[in-house]
C-alpha cells in the first residue's frame, strides 16, 4: 500500500513542470506590486508557500524565475492568433480592431477591474521604470501580430481613399494609437481612476475610438461609414467569444 493511501491526509506529489508553473504564477503578484528589484527569495517563496530552498532548486536566482515569469507572460495567445489570422486587412477591420483593443481598456468587465486582475499592467509599468526587459519582450513576442494586422489594415484604408495619404508611417500610426490606450490603461489601475472622465464608459470607448480615427487621417465619409457601434460592439463581443471559448491548453501570457 502506498504512503499516500496510508496516510490520506498526505497532499500528493506533484511533478516539477507543474511545481514550477505553480512558483512563476505565485511570483507573478509579487513582481506586478514592487518590481523585480523590490522582490526577494524569501518573499517569493513564502508567497508560494515552499521553502528558498525548494524555489531554488527550480529557479537558482530571483534572475531565472523572472526570466521564466516573462517567457510565460510574453508568449502570442493563440486564441488571440486564431482572431486575428481570420481578418481581412480592410477599413472595416481597422475599425474594428481599434474597437476591440480600446474595449479591452475600458470595459472593467473584460479588464477584471480589481487590482488581482490587473497583474499584467502592472508588470509592464515596473518593467517600464526598471530596464525595460519585460516590456520590450512582450511587444516583440505578443504585440507584433496585432501590429502587423492594422499596419496592413491601415495600408488597404489608404489604398481604398479611407485614410489620407502623408508621410506618417503605417508604423508610427499603430503606435501613437497603441500609447494612448496605454496611457488611458495606466491612468485607470487604481480603485479610484486617476482621471475620472465626466462621461459614461460607453461614450469614452466611442470617444477614444473616434479620436483615434480621426488621427489616423480618416476622412468624414469612412467614418461615417464604418463608425456604427452597435454593430462594432456586436462584433467585439463576437471576438472576445472565440477567445474565451478557444480551446483549453492553449493560453500563453497573462493579461
Amino acid at each position: 500500500m502506498s504512503a499516500s493511501a496510508l496516510n490520506p491526509k498526505r497532499k500528493p506529489r506533484i511533478s516539477a513542470s507543474e511545481r514550477r508553473r505553480q512558483l512563476i504564477e505565485a511570483a507573478l503578484p509579487l513582481f506586478a506590486q514592487v518590481g523585480f528589484r523590490g522582490v526577494t527569495t524569501r518573499q517569493l517563496a513564502t508567497t508560494a508557500g515552499v521553502s528558498e530552498a525548494l524555489l531554488y532548486q527550480h529557479f537558482p536566482s530571483k534572475e531565472e524565475l523572472y526570466s521564466a515569469v516573462q517567457d510565460y507572460c510574453c508568449q502570442p495567445r493563440e486564441e488571440l492568433k486564431a482572431v486575428l489570422t481570420s481578418l481581412i486587412p480592410s477599413t472595416s477591420t481597422l475599425v474594428g480592431l481599434l474597437y476591440f483593443q480600446t474595449k479591452m481598456v475600458v470595459d472593467k468587465a473584460v479588464m477584471g477591474g480589481g487590482g488581482g486582475n490587473q497583474i499584467f499592467p502592472r508588470l509592464m509599468m515596473h518593467s517600464v521604470l526598471e530596464d525595460g526587459e519585460f516590456a520590450r519582450l512582450y511587444l516583440q513576442r505578443a504585440v507584433s501580430r496585432m501590429a502587423a494586422t492594422m499596419q496592413r489594415s491601415v495600408a488597404a484604408a489608404k489604398k481604398s481613399g479611407d485614410i489620407a495619404v502623408d508621410d506618417m508611417s503605417d508604423e508610427m500610426r499603430f503606435w501613437f494609437c497603441h500609447h494612448l490606450l496605454v496611457t488611458v490603461l495606466m491612468y485607470r489601475l487604481t480603485p479610484d481612476p486617476v482621471v475620472a472622465y465626466p462621461i459614461s464608459e460607453d461614450a469614452l470607448l466611442m470617444q477614444i475610438v473616434v479620436f483615434m480615427l480621426r488621427g489616423l487621417g480618416m476622412t468624414d465619409a469612412a467614418m461615417a461609414k464604418y463608425c456604427n457601434f452597435d454593430a462594432l460592439r456586436e462584433q467585439s463581443q463576437k471576438w472576445l467569444n472565440l477567445i474565451r471559448d478557444y480551446p483549453a491548453g492553449s493560453e500563453g501570457n497573462v493579461s
